[in-house]
């Protein structure tokens, strides 16, 4: 499986916010702004509408990802080629690979390490694990920005408040940890502190703290 892990890191470096801006208005996006290749570099420098878009693109690539992983690992298992067939031993596995693409996001070496913060591929990437809490956190990130126009709050409560409904709903809810493999807390709790660390260095670099 460590092609899969090697696969997931730099389909993590495909930055569509590169792309967008490239292909439409012939940017290049670490020229523009923050200098940095993600949604919200767009949407305030470039254009709202094309900034949705590529937001909109990182957690359809995130969730594509995972969706064809698990695809692929299914017809193993429906094959004899994976023992056992422990389908919750693999979501464990996925959410590794999961990490790996959001460091592929954040980290590109394809890019000399300038990504983008990851909160969109970040968002896909746990609707796909728990679509529950993570649409709750966007509702609840939604009217921060609405409301109180906290744009950087909102990010950290996309970051972190899911992982403490997960966390939550695991602990108290039978039905919700039914499909979830053992250490699925564990690491979602690892991602938000990656995330929140890679955001705070970012900020802190830009003076935005």
């Amino acid at each position: 499986m460590l092609i899969i892990f090697v696969t997931a890191y730099f389909y993590g470096c495909f930055s569509t916010a590169r792309v967008v801006a490239r292909t439409f208005r012939s940017l290049k996006i670490q020229k523009i702004g923050t200098g940095l290749a993600d949604t919200e570099n767009i949407y305030r420098n470039v254009s709202k509408s094309m900034g949705i878009v590529v937001g909109a693109l990182d957690m359809t690539k995130a969730l594509l990802f995972l969706q064809v992983v698990e695809t692929l690992m299914r017809l193993l298992a429906a094959h004899g080629s994976i023992a056992g067939a422990d389908l919750l031993y693999h979501k464990n596995v996925m959410l590794i690979y999961g990490t790996a693409m959001l460091i592929g996001h954040c980290l590109p070496v394809t890019h000399k390490f300038r990504g983008g913060r990851g909160v969109f591929t970040y968002t896909g990437y746990l609707l796909y694990f728990m679509p529950l809490p993570m649409v709750i956190t966007l509702v609840v990130a939604w009217l921060i920005v609405v409301l109180w126009k906290q744009f950087r709050f909102a990010q950290y409560v996309v970051v972190i408040l899911p992982v403490l409904l997960s966390h939550f709903f695991f602990a108290f809810i039978p039905s919700f940890r039914v499909d979830l493999p053992r250490f699925f807390v564990a690491i979602v709790w690892s991602n938000a502190i990656l995330m929140g660390i890679l955001n705070f260095a970012v900020s802190k670099k830009l003076g935005e703290l």
